[in-house]
């Protein structure tokens, strides 16, 4: 007994020696400097790994991405027997390796070795191959450094904003607090210095002056709207105005490469990252703001001709401008023009909700119903049709991509094609949605490299703002008119908070049933490429958190004002333009040579940067472009 002990604790010491023995070898072969030269040039979101084999036969490396559903693994390289051969791994994902022998006859490629890693970036990792490891199937994965984590200039820079941003407001604060002790208050006569002297104002040539027609102008304005109560004032909800602005500078430092992150970017398929809110939070609030809208109208007693007029033309000038923006990538070749885009859905979405705000608007005034039994629930019962038409959009986006048959492809499949399930479904990207664009607009006229192309290999053309999708986008804005009726027919800061919250719960529910609160395991996942029903409810939950949040601390408790986001909120049409149309010119954009994580973060915090720039100089001006 004592001498099987000794064996075992004699085999541990050996195979402890030999790791050290390979980890020591490693270190000392990377730190040559003839190796590194070697070696390929690492990039962002990329590691070394190299396998040092002592076999006598080839090695066949396939790997197999986290993010890759239902993929089987890829062949990557052939490592030389005898050899020391590195290459270049992701790190974005997690990554499953396999090592077979290459059999000569190509059909038998035993696996011998599989491990599964989130590789570091810039990380240098080996793997030793001998006839031991082979036989008994095991390999160890060795790291002979230890870099900093890739999303440590996040910190940094995100930091050094808020301290900037913090600072400026003590500055501001400062400012103004210096100011009203200087001011002199002229409307007490009594406590002005004895030394001042206040010169009359020259008459203008109709005999009154400018600051005497501005105070009329101003008695007027007040004796008109005392004809109102005090909630049928028109609100300016400042929150609303940094909603909409932090939803768009999260858009454009995201399409400027948000820092090359991967949680700055859009899935592979299916999930959710922040790239994934800001577009769903615009349409969001495009509803909410949509009740101020027609609400000023319907006081105006506009006639609704009048009002379709308004929402035809705002429409048509959306989608003319979206159109214009896809072609901002070189010369016009209209038989290969994009019609889809952003801008274009957020035209069809709004084009849908005004008919029917238009269809079933009404004159009357929130405060009619304040007593009644029902009125807790007033919101929503007085917009019943509106409703039952929004969820029967929603209806007919579930059986179109569910039951509509699509040619060579599974009925209800929504899956991202390519690579995914083995490559059955090879050219079915999107289902139903892919299908309809194609059927309509055609393989030419939409986006032909969509976010599975890399992971999943895909080859057909699928449109994330595609006609499908629509539909599902049109119940977000929906809920985001829903969201703007609070603020209408409900007073109190508590009821409105209560009510976003309980909306946030209810869609948060639904949502996370829907996918199961997984990536790929639910009935229907999350996938912005579709649009689809779990995602649409999962961005609006966190609509209405934020919409929640920001409508506390701005509006109610005014501890912060919005400031910078306010400002692009209030132009929003025209900042979105802006950082599309002057996206390849300086000083937006340069070339840099290799760049790494902080450099393109920093490149991303400079571009968006250049249009709050706009934005508050275009405040200060009181500019303010909308259609």
């Amino acid at each position: 007994m004592s001498a099987r002990v000794l064996l075992v604790v004699l085999a541990a010491l050996l195979v402890g020696i030999a790791g050290e023995t390979d980890l020591e070898f490693a270190k000392e072969y990377s730190s040559r400097e003839q190796n590194l030269r070697s070696r390929p040039e690492l990039r962002i979101d990329e590691a070394w790994l190299t396998i040092n084999s002592t076999v006598n036969f080839n090695i066949l490396l396939f790997s197999l991405n986290d993010q890759c559903w239902k993929c089987d693994p890829v062949f990557v390289d052939l490592i030389p027997k005898f050899s020391v051969y590195t290459l270049k791994v992701n790190t974005t994902y997690g990554t499953t390796v396999y090592l077979k022998e290459n059999d000569l006859t190509g059909t038998n490629d035993e696996t011998f070795c599989t491990f599964h890693k989130k590789f570091t970036e810039s990380g240098d990792y080996w793997v030793f191959v001998s006839n031991k490891e082979f036989l008994s199937h095991e390999c160890k994965l060795l790291q002979t450094n230890d870099p900093l984590p890739a999303e440590m200039p996040i910190v940094y820079v995100f930091g050094g904003l808020l301290l900037l941003w913090v600072i400026g407001d003590m500055i501001v604060r400062l400012d103004r607090k210096y100011n009203k002790s200087q001011s002199v208050n002229i409307t007490d006569p009594e406590n002005a210095p004895r030394n001042l002297r206040l010169k009359p104002l020259r008459p203008t040539q109709n005999g009154f002056s400018d600051i005497t027609e501005e105070t009329e102008a101003k008695h007027e304005m007040k004796d008109s709207t005392q004809q109102y109560s005090t909630h049928n004032k028109r609100e300016r909800l400042k929150s609303l105005d940094t909603f909409r602005g932090l939803s768009l500078m999260i858009m454009v430092f995201v399409n400027y490469g948000g820092g090359g992150y991967w949680f700055f970017d859009h899935p592979p398929w299916n999930g959710l990252t922040v790239a994934d809110l800001v577009f769903p939070w615009f349409v969001f609030i495009m509803g909410t703001a949509m009740n101020y809208s027609f609400r000023g109208m319907k006081r105006r007693g506009t006639p609704r001709y009048k009002m379709l007029i308004k929402v035809l033309r705002r429409a048509l000038l959306l989608f003319f401008i979206g159109i214009v923006l896809n072609t901002n990538w070189g010369p016009v070749n209209l038989d290969t023009i994009r019609i889809p885009g952003v801008l274009q859905r957020f035209s069809l979405t709004y084009l849908v909700l005004g008919l029917l705000e238009v269809c079933f608007c009404r004159y009357d005034t929130p405060e009619k119903y304040q007593n009644r039994c029902w009125s807790p629930l007033r919101d929503i019962l007085l917009f019943l049709p509106q409703w039952f038409l929004a969820l029967g959009i929603l209806v007919a986006y579930v059986c179109l991509t569910m039951l509509l048959p699509i040619g060579d492809c599974p009925t209800g499949y929504v899956g991202p094609g390519g690579l995914h399930d083995s490559g059955k479904y090879y050219n079915c990207t999107g289902g139903a949605a892919a299908y309809i664009d194609i059927m309509v607009l055609g393989k030419n006229h939409i986006y032909g490299k969509p976010t599975p192309h890399m992971i999943y290999q895909t080859i057909t053309p699928h449109d994330p703002e595609g006609i499908l999708g629509t539909l599902s986008s049109i119940f977000l804005c929906f809920l985001g008119l829903q969201s703007g009726r609070i603020l209408i027919y409900y007073f109190g800061n508590a009821s409105r908070v209560l009510r976003w919250l309980i909306w946030a719960v209810i869609t948060g529910a639904i949502g996370g049933t829907l996918c199961k609160f997984s990536i790929n395991d639910g009935w229907i996942p999350l996938n912005k490429n579709l649009w689809s029903v779990s995602f649409i409810m999962v961005t609006a939950c966190f609509a209405f958190i934020l919409l929640s949040f920001l409508y506390l601390i701005i509006d109610v408790a005014k501890i912060w004002d919005g400031t910078p986001f306010i400002f692009p909120g209030m132009n929003s049409l025209v900042v979105y333009v802006c950082h599309d149309v002057f996206y390849r010119f300086f000083p937006v954009n340069w070339a840099m040579d290799n760049p790494m994580h902080w450099h393109l973060l920093l490149k991303a915090v400079w571009d968006t940067a250049i249009w709050v720039v706009l934005a508050y100089i275009l405040y200060r001006k009181r500019i303010f472009i909308a259609l």
